[in-house]
């Protein structure tokens, strides 16, 4: 049967030698001082005491240093020395042997529940009942109570027996909620993309038909068409952040926020729709807050906008209020609270809890069909609580609803943190956009290549095209200069991760680069998270995220340019001579093995031999753990795929062999059923990785041996 993927063999063996280590020592104690007030214990009792206390801390300063690939071995190893243990009580206790019986039970279903894993757990169990089995023999305390000696033999037999069948079905049960799961991420991963696409293409295509009409009837069409797309992608968003928070994905980013900018953004983004409906709107801000606070700005403004843009939709006639005042402060936070006040239609009393639910809406006569999910009221609760709030509503039908949190926000003087520009910020601004960029994009559908092209040749800059991963690599390793690449993700011949992690290896100034996405989803963020993008643009990418990209990036990139220019000519390091160690190159290890990685382990060092013997030790794990996944490939165990697959990871990771280290996590990854239609296909990549990945490891021994004059020969790497 499948197992979990919430069962991890090392996690559940730290927590077992940290809840051993405890309960070995407040059990012992308890023993001894029971044994002292009955008889004076022989010698033999302290010597039992002083082994047991020993193994538990022995082994839990295993399991909490570093990593350790032989996890399950060291699961099965400590499921038999466990009842030993209190086998060895059972035996010196005489009488009062009866307290440590029902460890035994306690020993064995946990390991089962802590794993996941019956093997275990019968092991431990088969270890028990073999230990105590031998006690009549050893202690004549059993032989005068073998009725006692039976019972607990049964209870020994029986208890962890029926919590086998228990975890198959909790098991079952888990399994099946994790393929739920994954299968809403999937639909919605696959729901965003394949909605972002056209909806992109439709985006950029108004905003040009807008930014190139004559006249104000063609205009007007193409600023309905993004309102409209605008209010199809806020459904989408709050989707896809429904999902995030269900999952407790969201994390909260702390940067510093002028309230005035955000009740900005707010009053940009509803007044439109109030002044059409005939209504006003206004913001207010305690005039006590003169410091700016610490947050986050993005989380800040969708709620605000959400609950105010809720606050129009449900009021015919009258006002909305957006207020943000000061219920106390400090010298280094202020308490504020949040609150949007209507003179809307109001919201019943028996209705008032449940509209913080998902797809839950207020059905009026007025509105006959309400715009919406039905998720943003769900989404900004959760938000709130999630930053340390709790948004509650007063409402009165026919009067008006008041939505308000309180948050603790952080203080900060708007002079050190970046708000206070200079009157000629925008001017600088300007100009740097009229600077001409070379931008290479790199996306697999015509439509979105044309129209990206566009609007950035309409901006002044050099655009060049490829349709797939392979062109791009052959554009960007040729003589050409790009000063930005704009990359799909979704490449029909190879993923835009894996085009990026290619061309960044061995390459010395890679160009910067984004990733160009529709798939919005958590997975596809945490998975673009470390390849060395600058960030990821979620289409449509709208005109104003180009220019803010271009200008961040590029500007950044001639700063630093021009200071390391400087650098160079007032310090003369260009007639500096580096040392023999730099010049030397190094392509095999660039590429499979991160050479940070290797300068860190050697600081690590004092020995002179310490780099040679652990990257041959690496190089030899590496081998066996390949071969370990290729032999559970061959014969479709899964389970063993994924164990060998975990182990090589961590091997992987100490020592940095990253490109071997991301196929183990895709292994790892990859569904059953895939692994076992690819695995022809997985064992070939595998197994050229690897053995290019220890001749790289080679190639870092032999420059060690270089620099410090040794020269390692006949050296077994694996």
């Amino acid at each position: 049967m499948e197992k979990p993927s919430i069962f991890d063999y090392a996690t559940a063996l730290r927590g077992q030698a940290r809840l051993r280590m405890w309960l070995a020592g407040i059990c012992i104690a308890i023993w001894l001082c029971v044994i002292f007030a009955l008889k004076s214990p022989p010698l033999y009792v302290f010597f039992v005491a002083f082994v047991h206390l020993t193994y538990a801390v022995a082994l839990y300063v295993m399991t909490h240093r570093g990593r350790n690939v032989w996890s399950k071995w060291l699961g099965y190893l400590t499921a038999l020395l466990d009842p030993l243990m209190l086998t060895a009580w059972v035996i010196v206790m005489g009488q009062t042997a009866v307290l440590v019986v029902p460890l035994f039970i306690f020993t064995s279903i946990g390991y089962g529940m802590r794993t996941g894993n019956k093997a275990i757990m019968r092991t431990a169990q088969g270890a028990s009942l073999a230990g105590l089995a031998m006690t009549p023999l050893l202690a004549s305390y059993w032989q005068d109570h073998m009725l006692f000696w039976f019972s607990s033999l049964i209870s020994i037999l029986m208890i962890p027996g029926y919590v086998a069948v228990l975890m198959d079905k909790l098991n079952q049960a888990i399994v099946f909620a994790e393929h739920e799961s994954r299968a809403k991420s999937d639909l919605l991963a696959r729901v965003s993309h394949e909605l972002r696409t056209p909806l992109g293409g439709i985006s950029n295509a108004a905003e040009l038909l807008q930014a190139e009409a004559n006249t104000e009837r063609p205009k007007q069409l193409a600023a309905t068409i993004l309102t409209l797309s605008g209010h199809l992608l806020a459904d989408i968003n709050d989707l896809l952040d429904q999902s995030k928070l269900t999952l407790t994905k969201i994390q909260l980013k702390a940067n510093p926020i002028k309230l005035a900018d955000q009740v900005d953004v707010v009053r940009a983004s509803v007044e439109t729709n109030a002044r059409k409906k005939g209504i006003s709107f206004s913001s207010m801000i305690d005039p006590r807050i003169i410091d700016n606070v610490v947050g986050d700005s993005h989380w800040l403004t969708r709620l605000l906008i959400n609950l105010a843009g809720n606050s129009v939709k449900f009021t015919e006639y009258g006002s909305v209020a957006l207020n943000i005042s000061l219920l106390r402060e400090s010298p280094s936070d202020y308490l504020l609270r949040f609150s949007i006040k209507d003179s809307g239609i109001g919201i019943p009393k028996e209705f008032q809890d449940k509209i913080f639910d998902p797809f839950v809406q207020l059905s009026t006569k007025s509105l006959q069909h309400a715009e919406g999910t039905g998720l943003g009221l769900a989404i900004s609760r959760q938000v709130v609580e999630v930053m340390g709030g709790t948004l509650r509503v007063s409402s009165d039908v026919g009067i008006g609803s008041t939505f308000w949190f309180d948050l603790r926000m952080p203080r900060i003087p708007a002079s050190r943190n970046g708000f206070e520009e200079s009157s000629n910020v925008g001017d600088l601004d300007r100009k740097s956009m009229l600077e001409r960029r070379r931008i290479l994009i790199v996306d697999d559908n015509e439509t979105n290549r044309y129209l990206l092209q566009e609007i950035l040749q309409k901006e002044g800059h050099s655009v060049i095209l490829a349709d797939s991963g392979g062109q791009a690599l052959d554009m960007l390793a040729g003589s050409e200069q790009f000063d930005l690449l704009l990359l799909d993700y979704n490449l029909g011949d190879i993923d835009g991760s894996t085009v990026l992690q290619t061309y960044r290896f061995g390459c010395r100034n890679p160009v910067p680069a984004y990733f160009l996405t529709a798939d919005a989803s958590a997975l596809t963020a945490s998975r673009l998270k470390n390849t060395g993008a600058l960030g990821v643009l979620t289409k449509p990418v709208l005109a104003q995220e180009l220019r803010d990209v271009i200008n961040r990036t590029c500007n950044s990139m001639d700063v630093k340019q021009k200071i390391s220019s400087l650098q160079t000519v007032s310090g003369r390091k260009d007639l500096m001579p580096e040392p023999a160690a730099s010049q030397r190159l190094r392509p095999i290890p660039t590429v499979y093995i991160d050479m940070g990685v290797i300068d860190k382990l050697k600081q690590i060092g004092t020995r002179r031999d310490f780099i040679k013997e652990l990257l041959g030790r690496a190089s030899t794990d590496i081998e066996r753990n390949t071969s370990r996944i290729l032999d559970a490939l061959e014969a479709e165990d899964l389970n063993g795929v994924h164990d060998a697959a975990h182990a090589l990871k961590g091997v992987c990771m100490e020592t940095g062999a990253m490109r071997l280290m991301s196929l183990a996590i895709g292994i790892m990854r990859t569904e059953s059923a895939i692994l076992v239609e690819q695995k022809q296909r997985l064992a070939q990549d595998l197994q050229e990785s690897s053995t290019k990945t220890r001749e790289a490891l080679r190639e870092v021994i032999a420059e060690a041996g270089r620099q410090d004059g040794t020269f390692y020969q006949n050296v077994d790497y694996g």
